[in-house]
């Protein structure tokens, strides 16, 4: 056999060999950027997430001022604010975030009904623009939690898929949580009317 011809192949082999490997490799290095950059698109709008919410937050202890003379505060809100504050830094997923709020949301659903029965508190000038701000939060929330969730299920797919799979797993790429709606938020909750009788007069 023809020494110049064994060489070629050989060489044409390596070649081959080499060009494979260098695809292998850059199609690795692809699909790990994808999940990095997919990855990143979670963490913005999680802190698009988090802005909204401080948003909401700020408009609280204006809504517990306008409206005391009205409320009994059995819980410090205020310190609930603080609290919920940092915990809305400090959250991590959906979760926690919830879990930060959760004596602030209960104070906004209570205010707002105590809004509803007060007629002094119903025709407020300021009352009625701290609620539109508040609403308009309310809508911005349910927004970036949406796109959230969205940018969360473009991640969490891509990494589930074959091959990408197999370089999640090897590189750390944990699949993120949702937001959910919360159990039992179907029903109408129980809300506890903290109107203070002797200040209205009742």
């Amino acid at each position: 056999m023809n020494k110049k011809f064994v060489w070629g192949c050989i060489i044409v082999f390596v070649v081959v060999i080499l060009i494979a490997v260098a695809i292998f490799f850059g199609v690795m290095v692809n699909m790990r950027n994808n999940m990095t950059q997919k990855d990143v698109k979670v963490d913005q709008e999680w802190s698009q997430v988090q802005n909204v919410y401080q948003r909401r937050l700020d408009l609280v202890p204006n809504l517990a001022e306008a409206a005391k003379a009205y409320l009994k505060l059995e819980k410090d809100i205020f310190k609930s604010i603080a609290d919920a504050r940092a915990g809305i830094a400090a959250a991590k997923t959906p979760s926690e975030l919830d879990n930060a709020t959760t004596e602030v949301n209960s104070f906004i659903r209570d205010f707002r009904v105590v809004v509803e029965d007060t007629p002094e508190l119903k025709a407020s000038e300021t009352i009625k623009d701290l609620m539109n701000q508040l609403e308009g939060t309310e809508n911005r929330i349910t927004v970036e939690r949406q796109r959230f969730n969205e940018a969360v299920g473009d991640y969490n797919t891509y990494i589930k898929l074959w091959p990408q799979s197999i370089i999640a797993s090897r590189y750390g790429f944990e699949p993120r949580e949702f937001f959910q709606a919360e159990e039992g938020a179907e029903k109408a909750p129980d809300i506890d009317l903290n109107i203070d009788e002797t200040t209205t007069g009742k």
